[in-house]
């Protein structure tokens, strides 16, 4: 019986970064309302920062209105006070809780917001807050461009992966692609990974960001039919790189699935 009793393992009695880390399996809605009723010491875990150093509520996002999700964001990244290290969730509503966001995460890394609706004027005000992410996801944020992106480029010089697809028909032949593209090259030359989807760039441009981003070994564009990419001039030059290339024109006008071909260079 006492060697049965010298087994047992009290719970409640783990350190709090050893049950932060077992916390982090469980969804959300069960740390907030489950777990926190189990016992005062896992309450106290799962209130504090331990359980909230990656956020990812990318799916209740779609199924909250703009309010909640605010008021979510803002009382989980309270609780992770300042230890924040991966954050993702779709559709920001508006400027005021992404500058929040950057106000309240200085160990940053990790930083997804797809589909959100922040401007230029807040990145541009805020960029320098996220000074230490390495992956950056953007696509499909409409109401920024060349400015946010430039931004982002001067001030985050750690950033390896950024996301900026932008699937719609009405960005088809727009100038604003080329300029963020060119943006890029000139402000992000570290970048490993570039995912550039559904935008209407030029071949130069291409080799503009191939030139400028020598440590390049993922891109994904676009390639139209009537301006085709040497491959084998790409291959030679650039050896280590794989490029993922989206047949746009198909894309936008035909019903079929997407023809995506992969380059590994």
């Amino acid at each position: 019986m006492e060697e049965e009793q010298s087994e047992f393992r009290h719970w409640d009695e783990l350190l709090p970064d050893v049950l932060g880390l077992i916390f982090t399996n469980l969804p959300i809605q069960e740390l907030l309302t489950v777990i926190s009723c189990v016992c005062k010491s896992w309450s106290k875990v799962v209130t504090g920062p331990h359980c909230w150093q990656y956020i990812d509520l990318d799916e209740r996002s779609c199924r909250r209105l703009s309010h909640q999700l605010d008021r979510m964001l803002r009382m989980l990244i309270t609780r992770s006070n300042g230890s924040l290290r991966s954050l993702h969730v779709s559709g920001l509503q508006n400027d005021s809780i992404f500058s929040f966001i950057t106000e309240n995460v200085g160990s940053l890394q990790v930083l997804r917001l797809p589909r959100s609706l922040i401007s230029d004027s807040i990145v541009k005000q805020t960029a320098q807050r996220l000074s230490t992410v390495t992956f950056l996801d953007l696509s499909y944020c409409h109401k920024i461009g060349a400015q946010a992106i430039e931004a982002i480029g001067k001030h985050c010089k750690h950033l390896v992966v950024l996301c900026r697809n932008m699937y719609s028909p009405d960005s088809v032949g727009k100038v604003e692609a080329e300029d963020e593209a060119n943006a890029i090259a000139s402000t992000m030359p570290r970048l490993k990974q570039l995912e550039f989807a559904y935008r209407c760039i030029s071949t130069e441009c291409v080799l503009n960001l191939l030139s400028c981003c020598p440590q390049l070994v993922h891109l994904k564009i676009d390639e139209f039919l009537n301006e085709k990419l040497d491959h084998k001039f790409l291959k030679e030059k650039y050896p280590k790189l794989e490029i993922l290339l989206l047949c746009l024109v198909i894309l936008f006008e035909s019903d079929e699935s997407d023809d995506d071909e992969y380059l590994d260079m």
